[in-house]
């Protein structure tokens, strides 16, 4: 088992000791040790060898004890015992926004309700209304919530679809045969989630790729096979399980079949009216006049016989990419960044300390980077008092004191207050070199409060960047409702950017997002939000969706060089 597997089953024993109403202490011991778990950077099964789980934090003798069982035998007798007492599909009532461990017991025992399906048919007829806290706005939000939750289900996060290629990737280029291998779909096009993985790869014996495929070790279910083609579930903890469509096509038509099955369905349709307007057709075999053969070995030649340029994967959308008479050679790309501006250390809730994830950013190429840990408001989060951020700006100066070939700043994500206020004074932002401002709670269903609430942060002259402004969680948290266009229009009046974050799962702003901010002046700022050295690794998704926007580089504020940036802050503060 993984790290992350145990964590999850002493997450599970907390939640279910709640639901039982269990003592406070014990359940948080449960969580304590799963947060300690799910934080090490060592293999949980290397420490147990090694007879020293005794050293982790929280972690007692009974706690060995469940570990140890878990690892020899895959099972936790003391969650099964739960498990004959509260219903494991209970747990997934905790999915819904607003329903924590309390509330779940209460409709458990008051209603009878042991799943989603019965939580929505139950709110829908209106037989909670006599239960404490159901009230009609209450009840609204629930189902909501599952709305959201149904809609997500059979989509997996751009991430961890991106974890999973990579690594099946690999194994598939590793078979003897095999010249090229390449992922299609949602994947490339940068899509935030995907529901099947495309895969093509170019070999000359199509049924010996085929029968290796599908007795790769992570296949764990075959559901079809034949021919040049099969669709397999694999499944790679902890990342996951997702549904894998292989197709073993000739090398010299490599390119038709990628630009066929890379999508979108919008974007080929309007490729094939184009092949059509001269008497051609155009299929995943290639472009044809007749039985002529016009070109497939390469998506350049196709597009370049339809007078088109080739057309990057995130534009082919159906979004006006046809209008292009050539795509822009300074269309955003990783390269283009010369820093990170959203990043947490230890002193808030990150894992890394500012030293350590300086250096990281370093060995990336970056020239600059801001630290910006959570401000007093989100103590979830280890957000600093006042006077603990005193201390730790001086800590941060002194490291960037020390540095070399890189800037360090000291900056914050401060929360946006429910009234617009900012978690700190102005005199203490401004002895800053960048502030994000951020809503991490309280996000209504009211549009014009949510929009008020963002407009009057960015009015303040202190104030750099609005962080992930909708505040969605892919999968798990609808965006709250907010104007975006009336943001947009006050980011480019004061001298504010908005933030693409590229956290898997946020990516916020979203692409269609992305294009109207830009379209309506607003500068963009392309960061990790980054918890870990780790992480700085998912600007890539930020950048997929900047391109998703049609951002170039002039678009993108961390694309500038250092004195650029400190002259962005300046010029609001000094009101030009």
């Amino acid at each position: 088992m993984t790290n992350a597997d145990v964590a999850q089953v002493f997450n599970e024993v907390a939640t279910l000791l709640e639901i039982k109403g269990a003592d406070g202490f014990r359940v948080s011991s449960y969580r304590r040790v799963a947060r300690t778990i799910s934080e090490l950077a060592t293999d949980i099964n290397e420490l147990a060898a090694r007879r020293e789980l005794h050293t982790l934090e929280g972690v007692g003798k009974s706690s060995v004890a469940k570990i140890e069982e878990l690892l020899e035998t895959g099972r936790l007798s003391l969650r099964e015992e739960l498990l004959a007492e509260v219903p494991e599909s209970v747990l997934r009532l905790l999915a819904v926004p607003n329903i924590g461990p309390k509330k779940a017991a209460l409709l458990w025992r008051e209603a009878g309700i042991e799943s989603l399906g019965d939580l929505k048919t139950a709110l829908q007829a209106g037989k909670l209304s006599s239960l404490k806290g159901f009230g009609p706005k209450m009840v609204t939000k629930m189902l909501r919530g599952i709305e959201f939750i149904e809609r997500s289900a059979g989509r997996t996060r751009l991430g961890m679809a991106w974890k999973i290629s990579t690594l099946l990737g690999g194994a598939v280029l590793a078979m003897k045969g095999v010249e090229r291998a390449e992922f299609a779909g949602s994947l490339r096009r940068g899509r935030e989630t995907v529901g099947d993985l495309d895969m093509l790869c170019a070999a000359n014996d199509p049924q010996r790729i085929i029968r290796r495929f599908v007795q790769l070790q992570h296949v764990t279910q075959v559901i079809t096979a034949s021919g040049n083609k099969a669709l397999v579930l694999v499944d790679y903890q902890p990342f996951g399980s997702l549904r894998v469509e292989l197709r073993v096509v000739p090398a010299e038509s490599f390119g038709a079949a990628w630009r066929y099955y890379t999508g979108s369905k919008r974007h080929d349709a309007r490729m094939r009216e184009r092949a059509a307007e001269r008497g051609w057709t155009l299929s995943e075999h290639g472009l044809f006049e007749g039985d002529r053969l016009i070109a497939a070995q390469t998506e350049e030649e196709i597009y370049a016989a339809l007078d088109l340029p080739w057309i990057p994967p995130e534009l082919r959308e159906d979004r006006g990419e046809f209008e292009l008479k050539k795509v822009p050679r300074d269309l955003i790309i990783e390269r283009h960044l010369r820093g990170d501006l959203h990043i947490h250390t230890v002193a808030s809730d990150g894992r890394n300390t500012v030293e350590e994830m300086a250096l990281a950013a370093k060995e990336r190429g970056y020239e600059y980077i801001c630290i910006t840990e959570h401000s007093q408001s989100s103590a979830i989060a280890g957000g600093l008092k006042e006077s603990v951020l005193h201390g730790h700006i001086k800590d941060v100066r002194a490291v960037a004191e020390r540095m070399e070939d890189i800037t360090v700043w000291m900056g914050t994500e401060v929360d946006i207050l429910p009234d617009g206020r900012l978690d700190y004074p102005d005199e203490l932002l401004a002895e800053l070199d960048f502030v994000i401002a951020s809503i991490h709670s309280g996000m209504g269903t009211d549009i014009e409060a949510n929009t008020r609430r963002t407009l009057t942060a960015m009015q303040n002259p202190y104030v750099n960047c609005i962080g992930h402004p909708t505040g969605r969680l892919i999968n798990q948290r609808e965006a709250m409702p907010i104007d975006i266009a009336a943001i947009a229009k006050e980011a480019a009046r004061t001298g504010t950017a908005m933030e693409i974050n590229s956290n898997n799962y946020r990516l916020d702003l979203k692409d269609e997002h992305v294009r109207l901010a830009r379209d309506l002046g607003a500068k963009i700022l392309i960061n990790t939000d980054a918890h870990g050295v780790d992480q700085f690794e998912q600007i890539r998704f930020g950048v997929m969706t900047a391109r998703r926007g049609w951002l170039r580089k002039g678009d993108v504020l961390n694309t500038r060089p250092e004195n650029s940036i400190a002259l962005f802050v300046a010029a609001k503060r000094q009101g030009r």
